[in-house]
């Protein structure tokens, strides 16, 4: 008896071991009368939502229920593919809002706040975020080409407080927006340049403007317009999206400036440029605006030129007033000007930093610092300089396949270079023979790193390694994924993907430029090409369009939420898509502790469309008209 006992004890538990690797079906599952073609969360939110081919619908997905369902008129079938008009589906970024048939829904009740046969319009055709008035304002076509409509929606109060009309003489949508020192709202939308009261929506003034840019003075009491050209600035991110910064195309070369109460003409002529207008900036009180080939400061009020520099096209990083005048910082090099904008240094000066000397003027690196020297990454090398030394103490090449991250607190430089790891940390004597051999499938994939107490976790969508602090590699392991033959995944940038897309557009101005996600520097740092800027840019950051236009390159091609994800992560686990021998498909959560698999999720398609929520711990997986919702620990 006590033998049989035994056995049955041991039977018990090989079970109970083995059951969590086991493949398993969802804990819940919500049916719907059409076919599922998207599943995401709301990016605010958190709410799932669920498009099919007839309706939008918001879950509770703690009991398994739909919050509400709005029937869609923007799906049509063609070939088994989605044709999909975006104007009619879009979440609303920073907001709890949701756009579905041309109606402004809040994803957490189904609240209608904007409906087109109350309020008579055609389309929510765009809309800005206003953070100073913690507002949206939203674009609405009509049946009338020459009328708009513009709604304000408040986040507080959570209703349209007001609507205007808005007539324009070509179509167009809103940009642009700035709001002065009384709270009035500036734009652009077409051609026209509108100033609106934010209490009641009043059109304060309306002007047949070709627009590309609006800015204010310090005092926001002054509205400058910059004219467009050649397309302006779509034709300006449209060269981003080839990143190829140094093709971007400027804006015209003629500024209006206006006074924010009435419109009035502050100028008596607008401020014409030498060149198209690049970017502009504050500097000691006045106002430096770099064109395509120069630089010139210009007093806010009167528009008066007080210098010009030719900066022989050079990427300009930032302009800041010093005591001898005004230093200029550009590519890996600064130069100072006197006050009258004449150069004082006859050539560019490295102020102790003699490793300049060897990189390029327009190259951009990164810089980690140790206690007797640099080392520097650039896109081709990789080289530990020390103070005062102006030849590199060791080198090695890399190429574009080549990735780092780094250790902030530790200040260890980890590199991916083909199957060959390095940990560098000059402090601790580690250079470039400090390196052993990695087998990964596709270390150039390689997006995240991760400080888990004494090691890193490194991962791609399809693989991960686990590397103690001394760069001991303690374990890989690569997932093949059903059906990946040629198949193209967006995620493979998704550091850049951290933040939603919209948060490149909230300010106006795009500080992010390619730094890491605020708040996870001591934890998670993006693993990138090196010499890019991410992470020690030189002196100062990118250049303010040359930013910006890479964060809208990011935010359009990493913010799309129906994309087909091979990977997930949360702060505990990774998820990886994968097959078996049997080529029978699942997802399987993996710790990045130890890279232990401890649970396994039964999916049925090769491209499988699903979201992992690391807060509420569910797996959510769509197939055919089911949603299937999977709970784990």
């Amino acid at each position: 008896m006590k033998l049989h006992l035994s056995k049955f004890s041991l039977l018990v538990l090989f079970v109970a071991c083995n059951t969590i690797f086991a493949q398993r079906s969802a804990d819940k599952q919500i049916a719907f009368d059409g076919k599922i073609e998207q599943l995401f969360f709301h990016e605010f939110s958190a709410v799932p939502i669920v498009l099919t081919d007839k309706t939008v619908a918001g879950i509770d997905a703690e009991k398994g229920t739909k919050i509400w369902e709005v029937e869609g008129d923007r799906i049509s079938l063609l070939g088994g593919a989605i044709q999909t008009d975006q104007e009619n589906y879009r979440m609303v970024p920073f907001s709890p809002y949701i756009i579905v048939a041309n109606l402004l829904i809040d994803t957490r009740d189904g609240k209608v706040l904007l409906d087109k046969e109350k309020e008579g319009y055609k389309k929510i055709k765009s809309f800005q975020i206003i953070p100073e008035l913690e507002s949206f304002i939203f674009q609405c076509t009509t049946e009338d080409k020459a009328k708009n409509k513009a709604f304000l929606v408040s986040l507080k109060s959570n209703e349209s407080k007001w609507n205007t009309e808005l007539t324009i003489k070509k179509r167009g949508t809103l940009n642009n927006l700035v709001v002065d020192k009384n709270t009035n709202i500036a734009f652009s939308l077409g051609s026209n340049l509108f100033i609106l009261n934010s209490t009641n929506g009043s059109v304060i003034f309306n002007e047949e403007e070709k627009i590309g840019k609006l800015f204010l003075n310090p005092s926001k009491d002054i509205l400058y317009a910059v004219e467009a050209a050649g397309g302006g600035l779509g034709s300006m991110m449209g060269a981003a999206m080839t990143l190829n910064a140094n093709k971007l195309s400027a804006l015209g070369d003629k500024i209006h400036a206006f006074k924010v109460e009435d419109g009035s003409k502050a100028w008596k002529k607008p401020l014409k440029l030498d060149e198209g207008f690049m970017f502009e900036q504050e500097v000691d009180g006045k106002l430096f605006i770099k064109h395509e080939k120069a630089g010139s400061l210009y007093d806010y009020a009167t528009g008066e030129k007080l210098w010009k520099k030719d900066f022989e096209k050079r990427r300009i990083n930032d302009v800041e007033k010093v005591d001898e005048g005004y230093m200029v910082y550009y590519g890996a090099r600064k130069i100072l000007l006197d006050n009258n904008g004449k150069k004082v240094w006859k050539k560019p000066q490295f102020n102790g930093n003699d490793f300049l000397a060897e990189v390029g003027e327009d190259d951009t690196y990164d810089e980690f610092r140790y206690n007797k020297g640099s080392i520097i990454a650039t896109p081709y090398r990789i080289a530990y300089y020390e103070d005062g030394v102006k030849k590199a103490i060791w080198k090695f090449g890399v190429d574009e396949d080549t990735r780092i991250a780094y250790d902030d607190q530790e200040k260890n430089l980890i590199v991916l270079d083909g199957k060959e790891l390095y940990l560098l940390n000059p402090d601790k004597g580690w250079n470039k023979d400090n390196s052993q051999k990695l087998e990964l499938k596709k270390h150039k994939d390689f997006n995240r790193l991760e400080v888990r107490g004494d090691n890193y976790y490194l991962s791609s969508p399809w693989e991960f390694a686990i590397v103690a602090k001394d760069g001991t590699v303690k374990k890989t392991k690569y997932y093949p994924q059903p059906g990946e033959t040629g198949r193209k995944l967006l995620n493979t940038l998704s550091v850049l993907g951290e933040a939603a897309g919209a948060a490149y557009q909230v300010a106006g101005v795009y500080n992010m430029g390619m730094g890491a996600t605020s708040g996870a520097a001591e934890t998670f740092t993006g693993v990138r090409p090196p010499g890019t800027g991410g992470f020690k840019q030189a002196d100062k950051g990118a250049v303010q369009y040359q930013a910006g236009a890479y964060g809208e390159m990011a935010a359009e091609a990493l913010y799309n939420p129906n994309r087909y994800d091979g990977s997930a992560n949360t702060r505990d686990y990774s998820f990886f898509f994968t097959k078996d021998n049997a080529e029978t498909k699942y997802l399987v959560q993996v710790t990045k502790d130890g890279g232990e698999e401890k649970d396994k999720f039964t999916f049925e398609d090769n491209k499988p469309n699903y979201h992992v929520d690391q807060v509420e711990k569910r797996v959510f997986y769509t197939k055919g008209k089911n949603l299937n919702i999977f709970d784990y620990q």
